[in-house]
C-alpha cells in the first residue's frame, strides 16, 4: 500500500497599499504558514514560486480554500489554505 504526506499551506493576500488600502495590482498570495510553523521570510515569498518549487519535488496540490477574517478596528485579512500531498518515500 502507498503512503502519502501531506503539505498544510497557508498563504496570505500581501501588498503594497496606499492610507491603508492595498491596491489589488501590487497585491500577490504569500506563503505565511507551512505545516503549522511560520515561514522564514514570507513576505518574500510568492505562493506561485513555493508551489513550483515543491512541485518539481513530487508535491501536488489536491485542495485549496480562501476565508477573509474581518477584526473590528482592522483591515480584512484574506487567508487561502492549500493542501499538497505526494508518495511517502
Amino acid at each position: 500500500m502507498q503512503k502519502l504526506e501531506y503539505q498544510f499551506i497557508i498563504a496570505e493576500k500581501y501588498g503594497k497599499g496606499i492610507f491603508g488600502h492595498v491596491l489589488p495590482k501590487e497585491a500577490s498570495w504569500k506563503v505565511h504558514y507551512v505545516n503549522g510553523e511560520s515561514f522564514p521570510n514570507w513576505t518574500d515569498t510568492t505562493l506561485y514560486n513555493y508551489l513550483t518549487r515543491i512541485g518539481e519535488q513530487g508535491w501536488e496540490v489536491v485542495s485549496t480554500s480562501t476565508h477573509t477574517i474581518i477584526r473590528t478596528g482592522s483591515l480584512p485579512v484574506e487567508h487561502m489554505n492549500v493542501i499538497a500531498k505526494r508518495i511517502k518515500e
